[in-house]
């Protein structure tokens, strides 16, 4: 599979981590994102996640800036192994903690499983946000991969490739915190919410788990601290 290089904000170059799963076998994957140092938070959603059965978290990047305990929330991904893309906060941030800005620097812009992309924004060169039926559209023209999760926004949307309308991606209409079907005939983009800042009415921590063996997405709403926007 030949696989594109993206270009950082900074000008430096990060080639994917291909095959974050190695093992060959069906399984429940939480992903998270947009901490923004909300520590009480992180562990307000993980401690949900173990009550889901799931056997691995992925990070989908924007670990720090906002709240107090950036070091804290990247330190406690580490420690449970769990992988994390870079998002542009990562990448560019006020931290004086220097040996923590540059371990975010150093995290892929996105990884690939097979023919699934997890990045924080977009795999489009052009990053721009993947928050209209449009942009949904385009990426799906420029791309191959089956799922695309990102997220960035910090609200909870799913876009299916499938749509009646020229040039526009569907969005599709889900209820939160049931699992969601998904059509193997067809491509979907997954914006999976925020666990620092809520821009949905909602006002609640969100996340979504994939599962793979049911072919289905969840997107889960909790109930945990959240940072003033």
């Amino acid at each position: 599979m030949c696989l594109p290089i993206f270009e950082g904000t900074g000008g430096h170059k990060v080639r994917p981590y291909i095959s974050i799963n190695s093992e060959e076998k069906q399984m429940k994957t939480a992903l998270i994102s947009d901490i923004h140092g909300n520590y009480a938070g992180l562990m307000a959603t993980l401690n949900d996640i173990e009550k889901c059965d799931c056997d691995r978290i992925i990070c989908l990047g924007d670990v720090v800036e906002g709240g107090e305990k950036n070091r804290e929330c990247f330190v406690e991904l580490q420690q449970r192994n769990i992988p994390i893309v870079r998002g542009n906060h990562d990448e560019i941030n006020d931290l004086s903690d220097f040996k923590l800005k540059s371990q975010l620097q150093k995290l892929p812009e996105y990884l690939v499983e097979k023919d699934i992309l997890y990045t924080h924004i977009s795999p489009r060169k052009k990053q721009y946000s993947l928050n209209n039926n449009t942009e949904a559209w385009n990426v799906f023209d420029e791309t191959t991969y089956k799922l695309i999760f990102v997220g960035h926004l910090h609200v909870s949307l799913i876009f299916g490739e499938n749509s009646d309308t020229p040039f526009c991606a569907k969005r599709h209409t889900f209820v939160f915190n049931r699992p969601y079907p998904l059509e193997r005939t067809n491509r979907y983009i997954i914006c999976v919410g925020a666990i620092g800042y809520s821009r949905s009415a909602l006002q609640k921590i969100s996340y979504a788990i994939y599962d793979d063996t049911e072919y289905t997405i969840e997107m889960k709403a909790i109930e945990g601290p959240l940072l003033e926007l």
